[in-house]
Order: C-alpha cells, then sequence, then structure tokens
C-alpha cells in the first residue's frame, strides 16, 4: 500500500487528509468511497458526443473536439481520454478510444503532453515512463521503438508528489523529473517520433541538502527552477535555479550563481512561468487548514536577463493580495501572448472540506497582478484544486477530487472558457471520472 497512499496525499489536496480520516486515493484527495463512477474511457470509448458512457451534455453545434484531456484510471490501471468541444457544448470519451493498460498503478508521478503529439506517465509502482503517440482523433498508441523508458528512481516517491514533478519546457523538447529523496533533476530530450534520451550528465545534483520537488521553467525556456519541498507542511524553504543548455547541450543544467535561494521571498511552493519569460509568479501554499496560518499572497518575481551578472536570477518585484482567498495553487497561460493567472484554495472552516472561488488576475509588463473583472468566479459546479490550460490558453481546465461544496464526494475534470479579460464561463458540465490520478490538456493537431 506504500505507493497508493503515496500517491493519497500527493498534488494539491492534501489538506483534505487534516479534515477528513481515513481519505485514501490519489492526486486531489480526498477519495471518498461513493458509487459507481458516472463516466469511464476504459476499453472502447462509447463515442464523443453520443449519448452513452460519456460524461458531460451534448448540445447544439458541431463536436468539432477544442481539446484533449487524458487522465491516469487507477482504478483500471489505464489510461482513460476524453474530447471537449467548446462549439458543440460538449465532453465525453473520445470516439473509438481503447485505454491502453499501464499495469498495476497508483495515480502516478506525473503526466505530461508534448508537441500536442506525445503523451508520457511516469508511475513509481513500475518505475516506468510509458509513452504513446496521440493521433488526430485523440486515439492513443504506443512509440513504436519505445513503448516504455527505465526510471528506477522512481521508487523514491515514497513521501509524496506535487503538481510538478514531471515537467516540460516550453516547446515540447526536454522533460524534467525531480527526485526528492535523491536530491537530483533527472532531464531526458525528447527526440524524432517522441522517442526519450536521457541528456548527457542527468541526473544533475542539487546543492546539499537541497530536496527538489515542484518544477517550473520559464516561459522561454531558459531556465529551470526547483522548489525545496517539505510535503509533510506542503511548503517550500527555497529555490534552486539552473540555466538549460541549448543546441548540442539541450537540456543541460547549470546551476545559477548564487542559487538556490532561501528563506523569503523565496520560500514558494509552486511556481509557473509566464510566457515573455521577465517573471515567475509563485505561491507560498500556506493555508490555515493545512500549515495553520494563510497567506493570502501571490508573489511575482523578475528574472534577470542576459546581461545581468547573474542571468536567470529571481528578484521579488510583486506582492498581490488575493482578497482573503490564499491560494493553494496556481495557473498560467502558456501561450505566446498569455497574461492571465488563476489561483485555487480550500476555506479555513475547521472540519468541512470546501473550495474557495477561482480568484483571476492579469500580469501587467511591468510584473503588476490587477484583478479581473467579475473575480472571484464562483462556478460551484467547476469547483477544484488544481488548473491546467490547453496550449492555445482559451481553456483552463480544473480538477477536484473530494467534496465539493455541496458536501458530494467525486472525482472531476471540468472544463471553462477563458475570456481575453479573465472572465471565466463554463461551457459544459464536467467529466467524473474513475478513480484519482494524474492528469494531461491537449489541443487537437
Amino acid at each position: 500500500m506504500r505507493n497508493w497512499v503515496r500517491v493519497l496525499i500527493a498534488m494539491v489536496a492534501l489538506m483534505a487528509l487534516m479534515m477528513l480520516a481515513g481519505c485514501s486515493g490519489a492526486p486531489g484527495c480526498t477519495q471518498v468511497t461513493f458509487g459507481g463512477p458516472v463516466c469511464s474511457s476504459s476499453g472502447s470509448g462509447s463515442g464523443f458526443g453520443s449519448t452513452g458512457g460519456g460524461g458531460g451534455g451534448g448540445g447544439g453545434g458541431t463536436n468539432t473536439p477544442s481539446a484533449f484531456v487524458y487522465a491516469i484510471d487507477a482504478t483500471n490501471s489505464a489510461i482513460d481520454g476524453f474530447a471537449f468541444s467548446n462549439s458543440g457544448a460538449s465532453f465525453g470519451v473520445i470516439s473509438n478510444y481503447t485505454a491502453p493498460t499501464l499495469g498495476t498503478n497508483d495515480g502516478g508521478v506525473g503526466m505530461v503532453i508534448a508537441q500536442s503529439q506525445y503523451l508520457y506517465a511516469a508511475l513509481s509502482s513500475t518505475d516506468l515512463i510509458y509513452e504513446y503517440a496521440i493521433a488526430s482523433d485523440g486515439t492513443l498508441s504506443p512509440i513504436s521503438s519505445q513503448a516504455t523508458f527505465n526510471a528506477p528512481y522512481l521508487t523514491d516517491f515514497v513521501s509524496g508528489v506535487g503538481q510538478a514533478n514531471m515537467i516540460l519546457n516550453p516547446l515540447g523538447t526536454v522533460m524534467f523529473i525531480s527526485d526528492e529523496l535523491g536530491q537530483k533533476i533527472h532531464a531526458y530530450q525528447i527526440g524524432t517520433g517522441g522517442v526519450l534520451t536521457e541528456v548527457t550528465g542527468s541526473p544533475f545534483a542539487c546543492p546539499g541538502g537541497f530536496e527538489p520537488m515542484n518544477l517550473a521553467t520559464d516561459g522561454l525556456g531558459q531556465y529551470l527552477y526547483a522548489v525545496n519541498g517539505d510535503f509533510s507542511t506542503h511548503q517550500g524553504s527555497g529555490i534552486a535555479a539552473f540555466s538549460i543548455g541549448t543546441g548540442s547541450n539541450l537540456g543541460v543544467l547549470t546551476a545559477i550563481a548564487n542559487s538556490p535561494y532561501v528563506g523569503a521571498p523565496f520560500n514558494m511552493w509552486q511556481l509557473r512561468g509566464d510566457p515573455t519569460g521577465k517573471y515567475m509568479i509563485g505561491t507560498s501554499g500556506s493555508s490555515v487548514a493545512f500549515s495553520g496560518a494563510d497567506d493570502d499572497n501571490l508573489y511575482v518575481f523578475s528574472i534577470a536577463g542576459s546581461s545581468a551578472a547573474d542571468p536567470g536570477a529571481l528578484t521579488l518585484v510583486t506582492t498581490q493580495s488575493t482578497g482573503a482567498y490564499s491560494p493553494y495553487t496556481i495557473a498560467s497561460q502558456s501561450n505566446t501572448t498569455g497574461d492571465l493567472v488563476y489561483s485555487f484554495g480550500f476555506t479555513d472552516i475547521s472540519g468541512v472540506l470546501s473550495l474557495n472561488p477561482i480568484v483571476g488576475f492579469t500580469l501587467t509588463n511591468a510584473g503588476g497582478l490587477t484583478a479581473d473583472s467579475g473575480s472571484p468566479f464562483n462556478l460551484s459546479s467547476a469547483e477544484g484544486t488544481w488548473g491546467q490550460f490547453d496550449q492555445s490558453g482559451a481553456f483552463l481546465f480544473t480538477y477536484l477530487s473530494g467534496e465539493n461544496s455541496s458536501g458530494v464526494s467525486l472525482t472531476q475534470i471540468a472544463p471553462l472558457a477563458a475570456a481575453s479579460d479573465g472572465t471565466l464561463t463554463q461551457p459544459t458540465t464536467p467529466i467524473t471520472l474513475n478513480s484519482p490520478g494524474f492528469w494531461a490538456v491537449t489541443d487537437p493537431q
């Protein structure tokens, strides 16, 4: 049960463990046993937009997919696949989809999608990175020359994982996985056909005593930042910074001078880069129920440019309150024109698991955060503890595994449309998953 318990407390909803006894599940906890799944894509899919087995309603218009969503299904040891159509207001199982099996799994260490073509899922229960090619219709097939990649260090994920232990650079040509117990970061080049090759010199050692957890790159993919995390408190104590090599040294990590940055204001739990490569946005993750005190602020750090003495170095430029809603996790647009930032968090009501509204900001050219019109967004059926954008930056997907504000236990992913002014609307109902697990979003090819 070691792996199952580890993933139970994984990612972004560990607070639920503090509030509900006997919790068991995976990313996003709290997983409470309840009824049968609303939808499943294990085996052959029932068809996107069909009347059966698809979660999320139909609606008029075309069902041309706007995005595909994939999720590790620990119940069936598989990867489930769903298609979202904004024009058709529908969210359901991908048509003719057969869920690939993974063997015994526990929700995973992470999942990423590169170049809208290749999906990678890492499992500590098998010490493997599974590799799949994504067809234009959203179906998956193993990468022919390399269906799995051995990664024995994945066994080290015994003390919990964050939502970003496994990430890509913005171009989707390099993948990074942090090894907290090993105090190292593994780097892989993504080559022709999606084949993985470990970068020369990988794994790269972190400074003495530094335990990397959540990772992030800047928006241009020049620098990698690793949070020194303590999973028992869901807190970070410092940030290690590395330059990312290019060309023949693609993916090679070199520590930035004077890194790591330790203590306030660098005690971040999660970081996100803005598309311009000028800023990193962070949250300490502190909340009353989990760590004993709220931190209602988001933090914006400037990134020193190539002409600076220490290129890639971080300097705090903005501290912005969310207005009494402590940010547990954050999501930001990843497209080249994106400047929208959203935070997710829990209420402070002792013994009650409920979620705060989503708070939205627009990042200014000067590194400031201005509140979006209509924020905070009270979208009760799209509540979440973690969010991901598709590559276009037009759609924000939220993930919840636990009880919603109505006291209903479920694991779901909900699609939201993000307007240019930051306004969020919900085109259709969420998908209910079979079990908690890591997930990823991609635009169709």
